[in-house]
């Protein structure tokens, strides 16, 4: 699996809003971490059973958190389902969110790399 690109102004922008703690971005890493799964399992769910105004409420949410640590190619795979959703043309749901779950997955490794220096 390639790295995902992040980017880093993302990450000292956090770092800068909680006061440059390096132990409080790591919690939030980790937070992150823990709600995205959760996340994909909501858009998982919704995109089998033709839900959009759930798919696009969790794509929208993961593409927030996403962005919040940098995760470009993540959240722009969740803006792009989220924006699908809202005009109501969503072709291959299941498939697009396949391509955000591996997306998160490659974010995941590259913020540990990043930000945790865990490869």
């Amino acid at each position: 699996m390639s790295d995902a690109k992040i980017d880093g102004s993302a990450i000292e922008r956090l770092l800068g809003v909680i006061g440059g703690d390096r132990d409080d971005l790591l919690e939030l890493l980790d937070e992150f971490f823990v709600v995205a799964p959760d996340y994909l399992r909501k858009m998982q769910e919704a995109a089998l059973s033709g839900d959009l105004d759930n798919l696009r409420i969790a794509s929208h949410s993961l593409k927030s958190n996403s962005r919040d640590f940098g995760a470009v190619d993540l959240a722009g795979l969740c803006q792009s389902l989220e924006h699908a959703c809202k005009s109501g043309a969503v072709s291959d749901a299941a498939s697009q969110v396949a391509a955000i779950d591996a997306a998160f997955a490659a974010a995941k490794t590259s913020l540990n790399k990043l930000v945790v220096g865990n490869g």
